[in-house]
């Protein structure tokens, strides 16, 4: 199974200046190779193949020849010649290393593949690559890497031109990043650079072996919620995490956002004070994302213990999609603003592709069902009853039951079978801690 880790590159003006210059050669990659797309499709009606596009970008010939011509021009005072020109534009080539450029292409063959798949299902907003970029991702196959303990080496190419030869000059050119890794990578295949809130990163794929399956087949149910944000339950016992501290951190950035989009909305864009503004609310939005991020790594990571613990093989998971469509414009769901604001920054698809991938790793097989009525529903008379408050109470028995763990259970029941016991539940708080 594939992973993907990071480090944080220290900062170092000249380290980040060369990355910064990397980044806007893959631009002109990823540019170029939207221009040469766009214009393939529009002449032939029909998409460039991969292995054709590796090879126009084997060579560049759209940019920089005028940047070339004209340097010529200023040091002899005349214009090249076209047959000298033809000849230096063969030997034009990006200045990243061959791997790299044919990493960024497919990454744009991927991204034209999803797209098609999208519009085949239905999807009408769906759009194949058009946009331009100034920077892009600068991805490395292992042929463009040379990892060691202490560093990792990450090869480009330099391009001179000897106007007097008429010959482009091709010289190595390395940079150099500490290799502050946890674990061995020196097998390592593929990694990206990745430029994130005023930082590079090392983003690395490593293999990493799956956990055997139980033998003993014991089913638990995950109910998603916004007020409590995990509820596993077995037959007899349960786990409830909250996720107030999530809504809190949701809810204090919104607040923040507001007031500083208000102070923007009376400014003229592009000024210090609009600019200094904007870059309040860029770091108020990192910060609130790395601390939820946070949260949902632990609160996962607090349900894969419990599961491995009571030795769990299957995970049925209530997926709530499409949970808020309707809820405006529908009368029978139409609901208030304030709760269809809340159920648009419910995270749920993050908690169910964490808890997919960790399961998995962990040797424990995931199933999705539908989630209506699975809080109303009776596990002690069969029927379906209203639900207020936290507490699921049947009038007919006089029974009673935490109404998430309730929820969990005929989550589990509707993919296999769950006795009706009395549940010992616990309750945990994941926290976000200050580094001192």
């Amino acid at each position: 199974m594939k992973l993907t880790h990071k480090f944080k590159i220290p900062y170092d003006i000249d380290l980040y200046n060369k990355l910064k210059t990397k980044r806007l050669e893959a631009g002109k990659v990823w540019s170029d190779i939207v221009l040469y797309g766009n214009e393939y499709y529009r002449i032939f009606k029909n998409w460039i193949s991969k292995s054709d596009l590796e090879k126009i970008t084997s060579q560049r010939v759209w940019s920089d020849i005028v940047l070339y011509g004209n340097e010529y021009y200023r040091i002899f005072k005349h214009r090249i010649p076209m047959s000298d020109l033809e000849k230096v534009s063969s030997q034009i080539k990006y200045e990243l290393h061959s791997q790299t450029v044919q990493a960024i292409v497919a990454k744009y063959d991927t991204a034209r593949e999803i797209t098609r798949k999208k519009q085949m299902s239905g999807d009408t907003k769906a759009k194949y690559p058009w946009k331009e970029k100034k920077y892009y991702t600068l991805p490395y196959k292992q042929a463009g890497m040379i990892v060691s303990e202490q560093t990792v080496v990450l090869k480009h190419y330099r391009y001179e031109m000897d106007f007097k030869r008429n010959k482009m000059k091709r010289i190595n050119d390395y940079i150099e990043i500490p290799n502050l890794a946890q674990k061995d990578i020196s097998n390592i295949s593929y990694a990206e650079i990745v430029y994130k809130n005023g930082f590079y990163w090392f983003h690395y794929g490593i293999s990493v072996q799956k956990k055997e399956p139980f033998s003993v087949f014991k089913p638990a149910g995950c109910d998603l919620g916004e007020i409590h944000s995990l509820a596993i339950a077995t037959e007899d016992k349960a786990l409830i995490i909250s996720g107030r501290a999530i809504r809190a951190i949701k809810q204090y950035r919104d607040k923040v956002l507001a007031e500083l989009s208000k102070e923007m909305s009376r400014l003229k864009k592009g000024s210090r004070k609009w600019e200094k503004y904007n870059r309040a609310s860029q770091e108020v939005k990192a910060k609130c994302r790395q601390q939820i991020d946070y949260l949902i790594h632990k609160s996962t990571k607090m349900v894969i213990d419990f599961l491995v613990n009571e030795n769990v093989s299957d995970l049925v998971i209530g997926d709530p999609a499409g949970i808020e469509k309707g809820t405006k414009t529908d009368p029978e769901k139409r609901i208030k603003k304030v709760r269809r604001q809340q159920l648009s920054k419910w995270s749920y698809g993050e908690f169910k592709n964490i808890l997919k991938y960790k399961c998995e790793l962990n040797g424990i097989k995931v199933h999705f069902v539908s989630e209506n009525f699975t809080s109303q529903d009776c596990p002690f008379c069969d029927g379906r009853h209203i639900v207020n408050g936290r507490r699921f109470i049947c009038n007919v028995t006089n029974s009673e039951i935490h109404r998430d763990v309730n929820g969990a259970q005929n989550i589990c029941r509707k993919k296999f079978e769950l006795a009706v016991k009395s549940v010992d539940v616990l309750f945990k708080q994941p926290m976000w801690f200050r580094k001192k």
